[in-house]
């Protein structure tokens, strides 16, 4: 009996997770394990105006939904300045893309800062429709990791809201205009800084649509009435004189 606990725990113990990079010395400060800049991708960024991620997520909801592949288009920026660490606020487009082609569009919002202490571009994206929220680490590879969540938003007034719990481990890639243009079947030229604005303030509205404006009411009192139908009818048959 002795004997098979110690294999099963020489077993479990050559089983153990392991990583890329496990055993090698911690990196100097401002870059990665490949010995390549913490800063590749914000540079990117910076110099470009816009930067595209596609996100692969495993996600455990509180209602059983499928997962779908994200792009994100990442514009409008503002970036720290010397001697603040670097930093950066953004707004972003954020597609879904789903398994039979269709493509959808929301608006999100997302920054990321530079941790010295732990030596890594930290990020957070939010919705502005609901309170999920992804908390990131982009050290500078094409590839990086990511958690996000959603709890309980009792200010979310669709029929899901009750269910809509849900936590996630995802993969981030950082990709090219080029690759995000074939992604959304759209051109390059569809995709530039000049014109994320537009595209973001329709994602927006799609989201949060208008108000209907607030038809007048009629008065309470008879005489009220009355000049309330006069006045209804001098703005229609104006109206109808313009037209005509």
């Amino acid at each position: 009996m002795k004997a098979i606990l110690i294999l099963t725990a020489v077993t479990l113990a050559n089983a153990a997770t392991t990583v890329n990079f496990q055993g090698f010395p911690a990196p100097n400060t401002g870059f990665n394990l490949k010995n390549e800049s913490i800063f590749t991708n914000y540079d990117n960024f910076k110099s470009s105006g816009q930067a595209f991620q596609l996100w692969d997520a495993n996600t455990v909801r509180e209602a059983p939904k499928n997962d779908t592949i994200k792009l994100k288009w990442l514009s409008a920026a503002t970036f720290s300045a010397s001697p603040l660490p670097p930093a950066v606020n953004s707004r972003v487009v954020s597609f879904k893309i789903r398994g039979d082609g269709s493509i959808s569009a929301a608006a999100s919002l997302y920054a990321s800062s530079y941790s010295a202490q732990d030596n890594v571009m930290e990020q957070v994206f939010t919705e502005t429709y609901d309170d999920s929220t992804v908390r990131g680490w982009d050290d500078g590879l094409n590839v990086s990791s990511s958690i996000g969540w959603e709890g309980d938003d009792q200010g979310d007034t669709s029929a899901k809201a009750v269910t809509s719990a849900k936590a996630s481990y995802r993969i981030i890639s950082w990709i090219t205009v080029e690759q995000a243009s074939m992604l959304l079947n759209v051109s390059v030229a569809d995709l530039t800084p000049a014109k994320f604005n537009d595209v973001y303030a329709a994602a927006w509205e799609r989201k949060n649509p208008p108000a209907p404006a607030p038809s007048p009411a009629p008065p309470a009192s008879g005489a009220e009435r009355r000049a309330f139908s006069v006045t209804v009818f001098v703005v229609i048959t104006t109206t109808l004189m313009i037209l005509c």
